[in-house]
């Protein structure tokens, strides 16, 4: 029994000694940490702040597993000891955890309190409006000048987008106009000053701020509405759109159904928008009603004086192929007319003409239906076959159209030398033949590069002769005729009357009496 009571005395002695090496070693540890926080920078004192209270929690974690070991090995007396002092630095770590956390909560409120700084470069840029440009109009620019020149000129100014120059002017000694086209939020004036202070190739710009256009849709005729004005549009309009896709080669497809485009009047295409066009140009009367009810046929032109027929189903089929047109082709279909380079233009689709609203006063239909229209939109049209042909092939023989074969014969004639009797040259070459007919060989086989060239040049000429459009010079004005007075006689007869002329009427020609 009394061994048995000596134990418990002994383990509880070993347990205080433990517990004050361990004190010991803590506050060593602490003045160690005391000692680096003095030499750091405090800076890096405020890092490790963080890290330490981490560590220091880990070791109390090591401690009590420790001890709980101990407790669980020795008697009661030493466990219920053991179990206070554990007890109270359980008390105290949960404060200090606690006190962490709330660090930690106000540093995370602040951070969201401040606003986020994105920078310009990760900002999502807005879509630009294409539409909304600004412009410099030149007004004279030499023949000389490139487009190139111009582009190198405006590229040097913020915002510059494109560059677009008409054709020469014959009635302005060829000079050209042009049109720079810049961002919308660029300094046009400031760059409008520069560039007259500008000279390319000693010519002056002439440059100004072109205004914003001040109409975009403008209205034409309200009759145009009208049901058979419609569809006589919708006709003209799927020529004209048929015609430009096949001059372009848009929607072509095998040859085998292009013949049967030609076989069915060209009204065939692969075009979505021309999709069974045929339907909506077929007319519609009540012919047997009328004959039954002995009534004269009435025309739609008649009506059209007074009221406006509109078809909704006929006129969404007409705007199709309208914008279609305007969009795709650059072609006004109520204007009649192309915009020219429009895709250079400082507005890429700007003027468009519509339909508006019902006219007041009478209209004649028939100026809005058939030929007057055909006639307006002849160029867009395909050339029909004419007596006129022949005269034009006349013209082009006097302009002197060329042939290829006779150009190629004349190539190969200039290329062939006789040195001497059965001694022929090729100059191309330098070698020698027999005959000419070897050297023509000779140039077909070894040089067919230069034979293609031959082609491809009068290929160039002959299309720039049949071309409407071309340059050309202008015409001499015509000498006007003097204007003779009017006399309020008639005509002189005189074989009848001699030399005396013609008889004079009351007054004519002589002052009033008083």
């Amino acid at each position: 029994m009394e061994v048995e009571a000596e134990q418990p005395a002994e383990e509880e002695e070993k347990g205080k000694i433990d517990e004050e090496e361990q004190e010991l070693k803590d506050k060593e540890n602490e003045e160690d940490f005391e000692k680096i926080d003095e030499d750091e920078p405090k800076d890096t004192k405020e890092d490790k702040t963080i890290d330490e209270e981490e560590e220091a929690n880990e070791e109390s974690k090591r401690l009590k597993e420790k001890k709980r070991k101990r407790s669980y090995s020795g008697s009661s007396s030493s466990s219920s000891s053991s179990s206070s002092s554990d007890s109270e630095e359980e008390k105290e770590e949960p404060t200090k955890e606690k006190d962490i956390e709330k660090e930690e909560d106000k540093e995370d409120k602040e951070t969201d309190k401040k606003p986020e700084i994105i920078p310009d470069d990760v900002k999502p840029e807005k879509p630009r409006a294409l539409h909304k440009t600004t412009s410099i109009f030149l007004r004279n620019l030499a023949p000389t000048i490139t487009r190139q020149e111009v582009e190198a000129m405006c590229a040097r100014y913020d915002g510059f987008l494109r560059v677009a120059l008409a054709d020469p002017q014959p009635d302005r000694r060829w000079l050209r106009r042009g049109w720079v086209t810049f961002k919308r939020d660029a300094n046009i004036k400031e760059i409008c000053w520069n560039l007259n202070n500008i000279r390319l190739r000693d010519c002056e710009l002439g440059a100004i701020v072109n205004r914003d256009l001040s109409r975009r849709i403008r209205p034409v005729n309200g009759i145009t509405a009208h049901k058979q004005v419609v569809r006589s549009d919708i006709r003209i309009s799927a020529r004209v759109t048929l015609h430009l896709d096949t001059k372009v080669g848009l929607w072509l497809d095998e040859e085998e159904k292009k013949e049967k485009i030609h076989q069915t009047f060209g009204l065939v295409s692969n075009n979505p928008v021309l999709h069974n066009i045929t339907d909506y140009l077929i007319e519609e009367a009540s012919a047997e009603e009328e004959e039954l009810l002995g009534l004269e046929p009435t025309t739609d032109a008649q009506d059209a004086t007074t009221t406006v027929d509109r078809d909704d189903n006929l006129i969404s089929v007409l705007d199709r192929i309208i914008l279609y047109l305007r969009v795709v082709h650059s072609v006004d279909y109520y204007n009649h007319c192309e915009y020219p380079n429009e895709d250079e233009m400082p507005n890429r689709c700007g003027i468009l003409h519509a339909r508006g609203p019902p006219p007041t006063a009478k209209t004649d239909i028939s100026q809005f239906i058939g030929a007057p229209i055909e006639a307006k939109m002849a160029p867009f049209l395909p050339e029909k076959p004419s007596r006129d042909e022949n005269k034009n092939e006349s013209k082009l023989i006097q302009l002197s159209l060329k042939d290829v074969d006779t150009e190629i014969d004349k190539f190969v004639q200039a290329n062939t030398r006789e040195l001497a009797k059965d001694k022929w040259l090729c100059p191309l070459s330098g070698k020698k033949f027999k005959g000419p007919d070897f050297v023509r060989k000779h140039i077909f086989n070894k040089h067919a590069e230069k034979i293609e060239e031959v082609r491809k040049e009068v290929e160039f000429f002959n299309n720039y002769l049949q071309d409407p459009k071309r340059p050309m010079l202008a015409e001499p004005p015509q000498p006007k005729r003097e204007e003779q007075p009017t006399y309020n006689h008639p005509p002189a007869y005189p074989s009848s009357y001699g030399s005396y002329g013609p008889p004079r009427y009351y007054n004519q020609g002589y002052p009033q009496r008083p």
